[in-house]
C-alpha cells in the first residue's frame, strides 16, 4: 500500500520553489524565471512511485500585497498549507538567512504539523559562507530537519524525497499515476507564453502581464492557439511589440517552442497585446484570467 500526502513547498519570492518542485517531480510543471511572482497560484506538483504518492503544492513567493491579484497570491498561500502533511520552507542559501526567513520558519511551525527547512542552490554558495548561516538554523523551535540542496542541479533532491516519505499519513491514491500536475493544459499552455514574457521583457512589465487564452483547438494533427497579453499601462504595449514587432516575434517562438513539447505536436501560435488599465484590481479580469477567490 502506498503512503499518500499533501506538501506545502512555501517561502520568500525567488528562493527556487518552483524549480524545487519541478525537480522533486522530475518534470516541469511551474513556470521559472529570475523575476518576482512569477508563480501567481498555487500548482501542484506530483510525484507517484511504488510506495507513495506525493502531492507538492508550489505556492507564490510570499509578498505585501498591493493590489488585488496580491490579495489572491496571499489566499493562495493560506489555502496551500491547509490541511497539509508537512510543510518545506524554502530558504535562497546564496543570499543567507535573514529575519525574513526566521520569521517564515516562525509562522508555519505553529501549524501543528512537521516543519522542514530547504536551503537551495547550495551550488553557487561557498561552504565557508553557507556553515554560518546554517548555524542561525541551530535552536530554532519547530524545524523537524534541515535539507540543503540544488534544484537547479538536482542535488540533494533523491534524499529530501526520501526523507519527505515518513510524514506521509494519507493512503488513498489523489491521482492517476501518470498525472504530473493538477492544471489544464490550457492553463499550461498560458504559463508558458507568460514565463517568455518574463524572461524576455524589462523588470515593470511582467507584474502587470497577464495571458488570456482565447482559441486552443487541435485539428489537422496541430494545435491552433490563439492568445491575448493583457498589459495595464499603454506604454508597456510598444515595449512588448518592440521595434518592427522583433520582441513580440522572439517571444512567440520561443513560447512556441516550449509548447510543442509540452503537447509533443506542431503549433501555430498567434500573440495579441492589449491594454486594461490596472487589470490587477479589476474582479472581472482577474476572473477571466483564472485568478478568482475560491478555495483551492
Amino acid at each position: 500500500m502506498r503512503k499518500t500526502g499533501f506538501i506545502a513547498v512555501v517561502g520568500m519570492a525567488n528562493a527556487g520553489k518552483s524549480t524545487l518542485v519541478n525537480s522533486l517531480v522530475k518534470q516541469k510543471v511551474s513556470i521559472v524565471s529570475p523575476k518576482p511572482q512569477t508563480t501567481r497560484e498555487s500548482i501542484l506538483g506530483i510525484w507517484t512511485d511504488d510506495d507513495s504518492q506525493m502531492v507538492f503544492v508550489d505556492t507564490p513567493g510570499f509578498l505585501h500585497s498591493r493590489n488585488a491579484l496580491g490579495d489572491y497570491m496571499l489566499k493562495s498561500i493560506d489555502n496551500a498549507v491547509a490541511d497539509v502533511d508537512c510543510i518545506l520552507v524554502v530558504i535562497d542559501g546564496h543570499d543567507g538567512i535573514d529575519d525574513r526567513e526566521l520569521a517564515q520558519i516562525e509562522r508555519y511551525r505553529k501549524r501543528n504539523v512537521p516543519l522542514l527547512v530547504v536551503v537551495n542552490k547550495t551550488d553557487i554558495c561557498q561552504p565557508a559562507k553557507l556553515m554560518p548561516e546554517l548555524a542561525k538554523l541551530n535552536g530554532v523551535e519547530g524545524i523537524a530537519e534541515v535539507y540543503c540542496v540544488s534544484a537547479k542541479r538536482n542535488k540533494g533532491i533523491d534524499e529530501l524525497k526520501q526523507a519527505l516519505k515518513k510524514y506521509l499519513t494519507g493512503s488513498e491514491m489523489y491521482f492517476d499515476e501518470d498525472d504530473v500536475t493538477d492544471k489544464s493544459q490550457r492553463f499550461e499552455v498560458s504559463e508558458i507564453i507568460r514565463e517568455k514574457v518574463l524572461l524576455a521583457c524589462e523588470n515593470e512589465i511582467p507584474h502587470g502581464v497577464g495571458v488570456a487564452i482565447n482559441k486552443m483547438q487541435f485539428e489537422q494533427n496541430a494545435w491552433d492557439i490563439d492568445a491575448t497579453l493583457i498589459v495595464e499601462k499603454a506604454s508597456h504595449k510598444p515595449i512588448i511589440l518592440g521595434k518592427h514587432g522583433a520582441m513580440i516575434k522572439s517571444i512567440g517562438i520561443h513560447a512556441r517552442e516550449s509548447i510543442e513539447r509540452l503537447l509533443e505536436a506542431k503549433v501555430f501560435l498567434t500573440l495579441w497585446i492589449k491594454v486594461k488599465e490596472d487589470w490587477r484590481n479589476n474582479p472581472s479580469m482577474l476572473n477571466e484570467l483564472g485568478y478568482s477567490s475560491r478555495k483551492k
